[in-house]
């Protein structure tokens, strides 16, 4: 999918699926591309990734076809212009609180007169073989920018934090909400469930995408429901390891049965 096509779709009904990807490994990349997902989440945030290894990524993302955002830690926004200028289709930012931390991602993120990124000749402007103003301007219609509210402080500024322009979406942080609200990892608590469900009410409010994390299948029906098309599918490392445990108790089930 190209970056101006999921920019568009995530402002439309037009579902999309991602996946969070914690493994190093351009072969992965491919898999996740040649499975149908829509696109990719780099996480920096729970990873040790270094800077060779997002390069190789963001290429192996390119050579797939595939969009590749990058979810960052809050507040460092320092990372931003070199993950662009390597390729990545957007941010995703983790841990927004404020409509002021929403500004600074915006403006860390997009060009004149949008934002204030610095100019440098770049793999996205084909290294100055471009024309660079231009390359400029195409840029900032394309930038996939993204905040996660995963806090009761962010909760109680969604309103302010969708409202600032630039902002395509709000990605929900069930896990670390649910831990800021005294309940860690029981996301399909009621409390939590509300919370969720309050926040992508201000999004349909003031026009903001919505993306969910469905935790479980029953979960996409009732997001639907509500209007939502675009979701996150987990994380690589665990679909992973699902897979191969059903891969091998299928065999080992049709062993002890032939025994």
């Amino acid at each position: 999918m190209t970056p101006l096509a999921l920019k568009q779709r995530l402002s439309s009904a037009s579902p999309t699926f991602g996946v969070f990807s914690s493994i190093a490994s351009c072969v992965a990349f491919e898999q996740l591309a040649l499975a149908g997902y829509d696109y990719v989440i780099i996480d920096v945030e729970h990873t040790l990734f270094n800077p060779a290894q997002l390069d190789s990524l963001l290429l192996a993302a390119k050579a797939s076809g595939i969009s590749a955002l990058v979810r960052i830690p809050n507040s460092r926004w320092d990372w931003i212009a070199p993950l662009l200028d390597a390729g990545a289709t957007g941010i995703i930012a983790a841990n927004i609180k404020t409509a002021a931390e929403a500004e600074a991602l915006v403006a860390a993120s997009y060009y004149y007169p949008l934002g204030k990124r610095g100019l440098n000749s770049t793999r996205f402007n084909g290294y100055a073989s471009q024309d660079l103003a231009a390359s400029n301007t195409a840029a900032n219609t394309k930038i996939v920018l993204i905040a996660m509210i995963e806090s009761r402080e962010g909760l109680a500024n969604a309103s302010a934090i969708t409202a600032v322009t630039g902002i395509d979406a709000i990605l929900e942080g069930a896990a670390d909400l649910s831990q800021d609200l005294g309940l860690p990892w029981q996301t399909q608590h009621p409390d939590v469930k509300s919370a969720l469900q309050d926040l992508q009410t201000v999004c349909a409010r003031q026009s903001c995408g919505y993306i969910a994390l469905p935790r479980q299948l029953p979960d996409i029906s009732q997001w639907r429901m509500r209007g939502i098309h675009h979701f996150v599918l987990g994380d690589d490392r665990s679909i992973m390891r699902r897979a191969h445990q059903q891969h091998l108790n299928a065999y080992l089930q049709e062993y002890q049965l032939g025994g």
